[in-house]
């Protein structure tokens, strides 16, 4: 009898797992990882141009102005004295004597020299000359002399030349030199006399 009831019982066990549906096998899903968003590159720093030193800026090139300096001259006539080649007028000028009569006659004889105080002391770099400019050419400076000095009365020659006797521009130029006077030497000159309608100084502080 128990036997049979023992029977009975493992049968029906048997018959109930053998009915029941398998669990089903769940796939483990993984969550994607979010995105990395890129890092934007930093931008590249351009450097912006750096203003100009005030030495550099000292250093560029300029005229003097004509208004700050004074002349003087070796020789002069009158109405055409030294300050005429600094006024800022090429309609006048520096010229030495002549006889009011016997024009063809200079009176006083090559060289000649007119000076420039600068007004201050300066790298002087350039000479400009203008000659006269009202159709004749007595006085056109053609073989020259330049001369510098810090006191007005200790000159250096820094530069000697031949120009055209002509009326255009001359210009003599010589390394950066410090100077608180220039001289022009006219050491030849048209029909032996010496003139200058203008006279300008380049330079660097």
């Amino acid at each position: 009898m128990k036997r049979s009831l023992v029977l009975c019982l493992t049968t029906a066990f048997l018959l109930s797992t053998a009915h029941r549906a398998p669990a089903p096998i769940s796939e483990e899903t993984r969550t994607p990882a979010p995105e990395q968003s890129a890092k934007p590159k930093p931008k590249r720093q351009t450097s912006s141009p750096q203003p100009k030193s005030e030495a550099a800026v000292n250093r560029k090139p300029f005229n003097i102005p004509q208004s700050q300096m004074t002349a003087s001259a070796t020789s002069q006539h009158g109405g055409y004295e030294a300050s005429k080649a600094i006024d800022g007028n090429a309609n006048t000028m520096w010229h030495t004597p002549f006889n009011e009569l016997w024009f063809g006659v200079p009176l006083v004889s090559l060289p000649q020299s007119i000076m420039l105080n600068l007004g201050g002391t300066y790298n002087v770099t350039a000479l400009h000359y203008l000659p006269r400019q009202d159709g004749y050419l007595n006085g056109a400076i053609s073989s020259y002399r330049v001369y510098v000095s810090t006191d007005g009365s200790n000159f250096t020659l820094i530069k000697a030349g031949s120009w055209a006797s002509d009326q255009t521009e001359k210009t003599a130029t010589f390394a950066p030199t410090k100077a608180s006077y220039i001289r022009l030497e006219a050491v030849a000159a048209y029909a032996g006399y010496a003139s200058a309608a203008e006279l300008n100084v380049t330079a660097t502080r």
